[in-house]
Formats: structure tokens, C-alpha cells, sequence
């Protein structure tokens, strides 16, 4: 492809990294996804406040 195809394109061109594939199983801050789930077991979700008309 030339330049003036891919400017004509409404799909844009990605180009994956396959050694990324190692991270899609593994969270990459472990400590701040425990935090976070030990905060909501504890606290729950907050309420909706919004009164209706």
C-alpha cells in the first residue's frame, strides 16, 4: 500500500505486537486490583442519589 491508499482508508492500520500476548492472562498492578475489591467488599457500591420527578 502507498500513501494515498492508506489515506483513503476509513479503516486505520494497526500492527499488533505479538510478544504483548503474555500480559492478556496477568494484571499488571495485582496490588491496586486488591485494594480495589477489598474496598468494594467492605464499602459496596455506592447509591444512586438521583431523585426522580
Amino acid at each position: 500500500m502507498n500513501v494515498k491508499e492508506l489515506n483513503e482508508k476509513n479503516i486505520p492500520v494497526v500492527r499488533i505486537d505479538k510478544s504483548l500476548e503474555q500480559y492478556v492472562s496477568m494484571p499488571l498492578f495485582q496490588d491496586k486490583v486488591d485494594k480495589a475489591n477489598e474496598m468494594l467488599r467492605t464499602i459496596g457500591l455506592p447509591k444512586n442519589s438521583k431523585k426522580k420527578n
